[in-house]
């Protein structure tokens, strides 16, 4: 038998992600057949059943290479940026980055979780916890040390993450503002929002040298 390159094994999987990333996200998981995947990949029900299991397995496939990649950049961040106000406004510029690059696979990963139970949906919101974790200590750190002024930091936390998802939904790029552009607008909002200060001013986006929103985010 001939060998299969790795380039044409990883083919396969990558048909069958991409037909159920489209199809659930117009139709919804439970709207979505196994059969309807695997004729939209072009490939048969054995062969989509060899590489991801089942539908449930293929939607948790489908939620960790979607959310798994933001959550390695979080902690990069983390890692790499000194001062609270640096890696939030990286953490907003990434996430806003990928939810508009990666548009379909991020709607199905924040509306589809509904659609799994037991230790598959465990596994997802373990996976999103941790990330949505790594947002929340920089915010509480930011108001540790006086950068920010917040009284609620995990309130305000998870309505700024709503509000960065949401560009998923409405966000076009044959509109009047460029990507790049809408992450650090999106950046400066955030910063707004916890009213960052340093040395008694305002922290704005244009003060802080952090590079580009890709810069932690490999895939």
């Amino acid at each position: 038998m001939p060998r299969v390159r790795a380039s044409e094994a990883a083919e396969t999987p990558r048909r069958i992600r991409e037909a159920a990333i489209s199809l659930f996200a117009e139709r919804g998981f439970h709207g979505t057949g196994i059969r309807d995947i695997a004729t939209q990949a072009g490939v048969t029900l054995s062969s989509l059943y060899h590489h991801f299991g089942s539908k449930d397995d293929l939607l948790v496939d489908i939620m960790f290479s979607s959310t798994e990649p933001l959550r390695r950049a979080a902690e990069r961040a983390g890692q790499a940026l000194e001062r609270p106000s640096e890696r939030l406004a990286m953490l907003i510029e990434q996430h806003v980055w990928e939810h508009v690059t990666d548009r379909l696979a991020k709607i199905v990963s924040d509306t589809e979780v509904r659609a799994l139970s037991g230790q598959r949906r465990d596994r997802v919101v373990g996976l999103r916890d941790a990330y949505e974790n790594v947002w929340r200590t920089t915010v509480e750190e930011g108001a540790a040390t006086g950068e920010f002024t917040v009284a609620h930091p995990k309130a305000l936390t998870i309505g700024l993450l709503e509000m960065c998802t949401a560009v998923s939904h409405w966000y076009q790029p044959s509109g009047d503002l460029a990507l790049r552009e809408l992450c650090r607008t999106y950046a400066d909002g955030g910063l707004g929002l916890m009213r960052a200060t340093r040395n008694g001013r305002p922290v704005r986006r244009a003060d802080l040298d952090i590079g580009e929103p890709t810069r932690f985010l490999q895939h």
